[in-house]
């Protein structure tokens, strides 16, 4: 009889310290979904354009790959959106490009003029189809690799609501829109300065360089002066788009 409450009192024993290792482990888990929680909230919250998207996983196992894959989503977008606005603000040679300075060193042919132009474009353009294609709702759904996850089901499913709900993708909506808009402008000004340099490089035997840009007739300076409006109006419009990043 009493080997038998000593076999009893172990059994319980065990199945209560299974218990508490299954309590403590879930706790755990619970936490850390928090944690995971509150990660994805501060990241989506940061300023895209202006604020450190460093990556620092405060998290383990599934939640630590989501937690991780959601940070390096954040980061790549911050990143490509920061490339077209250093084009719009930090680019000092296209900045430069149509000063007086630089117009006197690159004449007649602005070929390194119309090569920063062309870079610029280029590299504006990679970075707007970046960021499309990272706005799109099947790169949100494909983010998450479930064969990597140990419980697939359930964490997918918890990723889904972290980060697939109507708001945020209604916000990715409007980071792309706004991001369109301000690439679109920023090529139309791109464009038309490549047509001021090939305007002043058709007609360089009729353009004298000084303190000024002076025009052999009438109808150059007025031809001049319209694309450099046309350029004035593009950024201005530019200006308006670029706070809404």
């Amino acid at each position: 009889m009493k080997k038998r409450t000593k076999i009893i009192i172990i059994i319980l024993a065990v199945v209560v310290v299974l218990i508490g290792v299954i309590v403590y482990i879930s706790i755990g888990e619970l936490r850390e979904e928090d944690i995971l929680k509150q990660e994805v909230v501060n990241f989506s919250n940061k300023d895209l354009l202006n604020d450190d998207f460093s990556i620092e996983v405060k998290t383990t196992g599934d939640r630590a790959y989501i937690e991780e894959a959601v940070k390096k989503y954040y980061l790549e977008l911050s990143n490509n959106i920061k490339v077209i606005d250093s084009y719009l603000t930090n680019n000092i040679e296209l900045q430069n490009v149509l000063t007086l300075e630089s117009l006197i060193n690159n004449r007649p042919t602005y070929e390194e003029s119309l090569k920063i132009v062309s870079e610029a474009k280029n590299e504006v353009s990679k970075a707007l189809n970046n960021i499309i294609k990272l706005c799109d709702e099947d790169t949100i759904k494909n983010l998450i690799d479930k064969e990597k996850l140990d419980d697939p089901d359930y964490y997918y499913d918890f990723y889904m609501q972290l980060m697939g709900t109507d708001k945020d993708l209604e916000k990715l909506k409007e980071v792309k829109e706004n991001m369109e808009t301000l690439t679109s402008d920023l090529e139309e000004f791109l464009d038309k300065v490549t047509e001021i340099l090939y305007f002043l490089e058709s007609n360089d035997s009729l353009i004298t360089y000084s303190d000024t840009i002076t025009f052999a007739n009438d109808d150059l300076l007025l031809r001049y002066q319209t694309l450099v409006n046309e350029l004035s109006e593009i950024a201005n419009r530019m200006n308006s788009y670029s706070n809404n990043i």
